[in-house]
């Protein structure tokens, strides 16, 4: 195991530590929490653990007195990772060039034209 990775033990540990915030300003807030911990926190909260049922944008940890949305938890954990903005929108990527059909050694023009009827070329 990397020494990235979490234990199942670590990660339930963030999830009941969430239990102790209204909301997610206070995990960035909180000075007693390093950066990894706070995104581990805020990470939990944002799982589909935690999903309200029928309101899937929002989560709600057992034991707290409201829900939270799912967009003020991810607004959150960008600000905590410095909010680098949205990707650079790149070129999109050229189509290849479909390849040259040959005939196979025997075959004919017509067995050609069949074939590609067939698979609709």
């Amino acid at each position: 195991m990397s020494n990235s990775a979490m234990s199942i033990e670590q990660i339930h540990a963030h999830s009941l530590l969430a239990t102790t915030f209204d909301h997610p300003r206070q995990v960035l807030a909180s000075p007693f929490l390093d950066q990894a911990q706070k995104r581990c926190v805020l990470a939990a909260w944002a799982s589909d653990a935690f999903a309200v049922e029928g309101r899937p944008w929002l989560r709600q940890i057992p034991g707290s007195s409201r829900a939270i949305s799912i967009g003020d938890i991810l607004s959150t954990l960008r600000t905590l990772d410095g909010d680098d903005g949205p990707p650079a929108i790149s070129q999109r990527m050229p189509r290849p060039s479909p390849a040259k059909r040959t005939r196979a050694i025997g075959q004919t023009a017509f067995e050609v034209k069949r074939l590609r009827a067939d698979i609709h070329v």
